[in-house]
This record gives structure tokens, sequence and C-alpha cells, in this order.
């Protein structure tokens, strides 16, 4: 279901960014909305889709051992792993105390709270401890 709505909200920010180009260069009109849409929809990909990539186990990998180095392999994994949970407590626990500063702070083209702009990020790493 995450892969559908990263999908759609993908597909949403292609067309959101190809109707700003084509407002501002065909009819010389720019679209106020469409940045702040596109922004909104970015981060909501970016956050959650590396919730989602944590999940599959694509993030980045850097080989720094020959894979025939069985323990020193191990022990690299686990302080990845230890330092993605750190990373990931991170994002859940102070991503909620940046969210809750977008409460007072309204983006002026579409009106909303930029809260909606920022909850991507606690919301990822809540998504993250479940995954």
């Amino acid at each position: 279901m995450l892969q559908k709505l990263l999908a759609a909200a993908f597909a949403g920010m292609i067309i959101t960014v190809f109707m700003q180009v084509a407002a501002r260069n065909i009819l010389q009109e720019p679209l106020i909305w469409s940045l702040d849409v596109a922004q909104l929809l970015f981060a909501w990909c970016i956050f959650l889709g590396a919730a989602l990539a944590l999940r599959w186990g694509e993030h980045y990998t850097l080989e720094l051992v020959p894979a025939h180095w069985r323990v020193v392999t191990s022990l690299i994994a686990v302080f990845a792993h230890c330092a993605s949970a750190v990373v990931v407590g991170v994002l859940f626990f102070n991503g909620w105390i940046f969210a809750d500063m977008g409460f007072s702070r309204f983006a002026p083209a579409i009106g909303i709270s930029e809260f909606w702009f920022f909850l991507p990020i606690p919301l990822s790493g809540g998504v993250m401890i479940l995954f």
C-alpha cells in the first residue's frame, strides 16, 4: 500500500512540475501554488521512500572488505544497524519537535500549515521503526 501511495505522490509531483514549467514557458503565467505543492509532495516522497527502502534493504551500501571476510562483514553490519537505529530515533523523536514548529507557520500560496511539510519526517521514522 505504501508503494502505491508513493507512486501516486510521485506522479502528482511530476504532473505539478510539468504544469508549472508549461504555464511559465508557454502561457507566460506562473502557477503560484505549484511550487508549494511540488515541495510538499517531494518531502513525502523522500521520507516515506526512505522508509520503504529500509524495509527492502535497498539503501546505499559500500563494500569495504571482501565478502569472504565474514566476521568483519558481520561486525560492519551490526555497526550499520546500530547507526541506522540512531538515525531512525532522531527522525522519529526530533521530527515531531520540528513538525510541531510548523503549526504556527503557513504556506502562503496554498494556505495550509507547514506542519504538513514537516510531518513526513517523524512519520518516516515511525514507519522505519515498524519495519
